[in-house]
């Protein structure tokens, strides 16, 4: 899916942005296949103290997966979508 993405901005991405889609593509699919090539691309790009942050943050946004997947999910408003809102900063509140 995120290929279909960088081919259609071809333009808008450097080439950090690139390496970084590219690991959100592999840690939200399939993990196990992070290739050394994709590791060289980051650290070209990327503090170790960035990419933990990248990683974590990428891997935070997916959390919900496990629960979708079990079944175990609650709904804070049945049926409807939840805001999600951040301040001023950036961080989430809720």
């Amino acid at each position: 899916m995120i290929a279909k993405v960088l081919a259609r901005n071809d333009g808008e991405f450097t080439d950090a942005h690139r390496a970084a889609l590219a690991l959100a593509d592999v840690v939200m699919t399939t993990p196990s296949r992070i290739s050394p090539e994709l590791v060289s691309e980051l650290r070209a790009h990327f503090t170790e103290t960035q990419l933990i942050e990248l990683t974590l943050d990428i891997m935070k946004w997916n959390a919900q997966k496990v629960p979708v997947a079990l079944g175990t999910d609650v709904w804070l408003k049945p049926g409807a979508l939840t805001d999600l809102i951040f301040d001023d900063e950036g961080n989430w509140v809720r």
